[in-house]
């Protein structure tokens, strides 16, 4: 957000510079006014930016914590994998022992 700020602030900053030198060019009173309609458009359009800015920021940050509960989702699977090939393991090895001791008798 600061780099918008720091945009707004170079608008502004540029055209009250622009405006003083239309003032100490002996600018009509016409010139003034659209000078100041300008201003007021340029003020309109840097709110609107940070306006969208803010929006887009909130977007993102939402995003990120969806991003984070997938993760955590994810990592839950995979640990009920685990856990499951696990099982399947164990049951298959114990199910190898019971044949070669059938086998045996």
């Amino acid at each position: 957000m600061s780099l918008s700020r720091s945009v707004r602030t170079s608008v502004l900053t540029s055209l009250l510079g622009a405006s003083l030198l239309l003032l100490g060019g002996c600018a009509s009173s016409g010139d003034v006014d659209k000078l100041r309609a300008d201003v007021t458009r340029a003020q309109q359009t840097a709110d609107q930016a940070m306006k969208a800015a803010a929006a887009a920021q909130a977007s993102a940050d939402n995003a990120g914590k969806k991003a984070d509960q997938a993760m955590t989702v994810a990592n839950q699977s995979n640990q009920t994998a685990n856990q499951a090939n696990q099982t399947a393991t164990d049951a298959n090895q114990r199910l190898d022992r019971m044949f070669k001791k059938t086998m045996m008798k």
